[in-house]
């Protein structure tokens, strides 16, 4: 009789053939995807552009120096008929502060018949400082603050919103990742599945040839390895499919197909401290928070600028000066006050509603958000401890089949059962572990979609976070 074949010993260890072939970890594939994935190099340049607009809004406030030098002749309205001359020379250095202040420093040198508006000065010229002052409208909240004020918001949105695409990405890999895993583990399942039944159809051939066994068995051995050979084909294509949707986060010039995965790791309970813990660290650390968050603050900064607007404008101006040199009079002084009051203030109403409405929904936006957050975290957790009992429970029924099929074997090496029996008990183990590798994947996934949730694959946070995956 045909020797016993010990397939269980051989079949359901499924370690990944990795001897030939560098292995990808999902770490090293989340490092790679860091540094070459298109999408997150685009997120990157969308926030440094927010920075570029932010400097932007920041030389709103930039001091100038203006020079201005000017000279004329003309027929002076006083003595008509007659040539005048005027020369004047003018240095200025100006800016405004975030106050809403304007200032200025300088001299002004006008000598000859001055025309008005300008003044005689001094031979060496009347050097001044001068200040306008907002003293309501526009003091501390302005078009230009507020500007570059929501430029900065924007800026941090801008990060939150590459963090946000940050954790898509680093989830999406992930996934597709231990898919692949998964993919290749059942296709070793297939292979060993397949070589069993070659090798027991070869010594099939031998008893038919010694004639201690009927042709039927050759003919039910080799439509055997047929239908093994079909799945083997099966999972040879679920490992292609795998593998191209992992080359979606490959750009250095590899594929899924040259390298192997490490093996599943083997499912554990989440307790509920940890979930609780990880409901807290989601809602804290979510970029969707932050960025409605900024959102909120920017609306804010339209409501501030709104009631601005609303103000009496009321300016103080101060500029006093020393004027030197021949014909110099000493000290100057400049003082004086500008009053604007709005009367119907409706652009300015209408922008401090929308404000106001507007907050009142970024705050309704917080709350489901926060909710979403919580909830996402409680089915990841739900998701994992169920694939956990689920494993625990194919993890039973794979060594009951392994003891079934091993028995079969057993009754088949004594004459004492058929080909047809071994068969089935052999599919039924693989089924099994196939059934046990779904689960692994399942399990895993769901502990990465936790990490994700809770901004845990982060780089700076990777090694630990992942530890538990190995």
């Amino acid at each position: 009789m045909l020797p016993r074949i010990a397939i269980a010993l051989a079949l359901w260890g499924v370690a990944l053939p990795a001897h030939s072939q560098d292995v990808l970890s999902l770490a090293s594939l989340l490092s790679h995807v860091d540094s070459a994935y298109p999408k997150l190099i685009g997120a990157t340049a969308e926030r440094d552009l927010a920075s570029a607009k932010r400097l932007s809004k920041q030389g709103a406030f930039d001091p100038a120096v203006a020079l201005g030098v000017e000279s004329q002749r003309f027929n002076s309205s006083s003595t008509r008929g007659k040539a005048s001359r005027f020369s004047g020379t003018t240095l200025e250095w100006e800016g405004l502060t975030q106050d809403g202040a304007k200032w200025r420093v300088g001299r002004v040198a006008n000598v000859g018949s001055v025309k008005s508006p300008a003044s005689s000065t001094g031979s060496a010229g009347t050097y001044f400082a001068e200040v306008k002052f907002p003293l309501l409208r526009n003091r501390g909240v302005n078009e230009k603050s507020v500007a570059l004020a929501q430029a900065r918001l924007g800026e941090s949105a801008a990060e939150q919103e590459r963090l946000s695409v940050l954790r898509d990405v680093y989830r999406e890999a992930g996934l597709a990742y231990y898919k692949w895993c998964g993919a290749v583990a059942k296709r070793e399942v297939a292979r060993r599945l397949l070589a069993v039944a070659e090798q027991r159809l070869k010594g099939i051939y031998r008893e038919i040839e010694l004639e201690q066994r009927a042709k039927i068995d050759g003919i039910e051995a080799e439509g055997e390895v047929d239908l093994r050979r079909a799945s083997l084909a099966a999972a040879e294509r679920a490992v292609e499919e795998a593998a191209l949707k992992l080359d979606k986060f490959l750009w250095d010039n590899r594929t899924a197909r040259e390298l192997a995965p490490t093996g599943l790791p083997r499912p554990a309970l989440t307790s509920d401290d940890v979930a609780k813990e990880a409901e807290r660290r989601a809602v804290e650390r979510r970029p969707e928070l932050t960025l409605l968050a900024r959102e909120l603050e920017t609306a804010q900064l339209d409501g501030d600028l709104a009631r601005n607007d609303r103000r009496v404008a009321l300016d103080l101006v101060l500029a006093p000066g020393r004027d030197l040199g021949t014909n110099g009079i000493g000290e100057t002084l400049k003082a004086g006050f500008t009053a604007s009051l709005p009367i119907y203030q409706r652009d300015a109403k209408g922008r401090e509603e929308a404000a106001r409405l507007k907050q009142v929904k970024l705050t309704q936006t917080q709350e489901l958000e926060r909710r979403a957050a919580e909830l996402e975290v409680r089915d990841a957790v739900s998701a994992a401890n169920r694939a956990y009992e689920r494993f625990l429970a194919a993890s039973a029924n794979l060594d009951r089949t392994q003891q079934v099929e091993a028995g079969e074997l057993r009754l088949f090496g004594a004459g004492a059962s058929d080909l047809f029996r071994v068969n089935l008990r052999e599919r039924a183990t693989a089924e099994s572990a196939s059934r046990q590798i779904d689960v692994q994947v399942d399990w895993v996934q769901a502990k990465l979609t936790l990490l994700a949730t809770t901004m845990e694959l982060m780089e700076e946070e990777r090694d630990v976070a992942l530890s538990g995956l190995r």
